[in-house]
């Protein structure tokens, strides 16, 4: 096939009439310039093609989505990728600690003095930045932020709990968002799977934390141990999850009770009032029977034992008349 003279004329008018000239110009420019038209010069009225912010957010979420997917999706899918996380953020932790306080050589004991509990610090005072005295109260303030003593521990732990439940949200809640599919119960499973692993890795690790303090003299040794246990006890939970599908059952289970309320607000939609009356009216009508029928039998046998017609031969004593009862109604089952 090939192109006559015809054709490339033709080509050429259709070029003409369907293409488009933009110019890219500030607000203020257009408005200055908009009524001055050259008709000469151009083919055709200009338009104005501005970007609201609906189209803005789209391009963002579209970019950050790309750069999740690309960078962020792969690395917290993995059993390592969360707990590496955390676990360089305490290693962050600890080494700001131990240049606060002098490094491993400082070492801590408890001391007990008029029914008062004292830490006494052992070591070299002017190589710390901080605590450059030898005894502290254990509920002293500076104790408590460096997580040294067992309320610096405690607060510590809490911290590290808060800092991973808004880690696991956020994380799971980005997934969620760049999901192909939206369900909220995906949303709440998957938050509340991570929390009570959260929970778990760190009691574990206040524990060991609380265990090395009492058989380690050095003042860092709680936090740094309490800080490798979550870290191990984190993947370890990650690789159960994994295995055993915890997540996603407890996604399924959600999605079942969602779809099973749903299907018995349904069926209640369709039972009628004047089914429900008449099922109601039935119900009563076979209980009065069954009472009265109760009632005539023991009438009956109360007046044979007083009576007591020994050798008589007395007709067959009549039975009670049933009060009458409603037809048997269809009503639907709910449960």
């Amino acid at each position: 096939m090939y192109l006559n003279e015809s054709m490339l004329n033709q080509l050429d008018c259709s070029l003409d009439e369907n293409h488009r000239e933009m110019v890219v110009m500030t607000m203020d420019y257009f408005r200055r310039h908009s009524l001055r038209q050259n008709t000469e010069t151009s083919t055709q009225p200009p338009q104005l093609c501005s970007r609201n912010v609906s189209n803005f957010m789209d391009s963002v979420k579209s970019t950050v989505g790309t750069v999740y997917g690309a960078a962020v999706h792969p690395g917290v899918n993995t059993n390592w990728g969360v707990p590496t996380m955390m676990a360089a953020n305490d290693a962050r932790s600890i080494g700001t600690l131990l240049r606060d306080i002098g490094g491993w050589n400082t070492k801590v004991r408890i001391s007990t003095r008029n029914g008062i509990e004292y830490l006494i610090l052992t070591g070299y005072p002017g190589l710390r930045n901080q605590l450059k005295g030898t005894r502290y109260k254990l509920e002293n303030q500076k104790l408590v932020n460096l997580g040294i003593g067992k309320y610096g521990i405690r607060g510590s732990t809490v911290k590290g709990f808060k800092l991973s439940c808004w880690v696991a949200a956020g994380i799971e809640v980005a997934e969620w968002l760049y999901s192909d599919e939206r369900i909220w119960t995906d949303l709440f499973g998957a938050v509340g799977v991570e929390l009570v692993k959260a929970g778990i890795a760190t009691a574990v690790g206040y524990a060991a934390a609380v265990a090395a303090g009492a058989l380690f003299t050095a003042a860092a040794a709680p936090v740094a141990f309490g800080a490798l246990f979550v870290f191990v006890v984190g993947i370890g939970l990650n690789i159960l999850d994994n295995h055993f599908g915890i997540k996603n059952a407890v996604k399924s289970g959600l999605r079942y009770a969602t779809e099973h309320i749903e299907y018995i607000r349904d069926k209640v939609r369709e039972i009628k009032p004047g089914d429900l009356q008449k099922y109601a009216e039935k119900t009563a009508s076979d209980i009065a029977s069954n009472i009265v029928e109760s009632l005539y039998e023991g009438a009956k046998d109360w007046v044979i034992r007083k009576i007591q017609p020994d050798g008589l031969d007395l007709p067959t004593w009549p039975s009670a008349p049933r009060m009458p009862s409603l037809p048997n109604l269809d009503i639907p089952r709910i449960f």
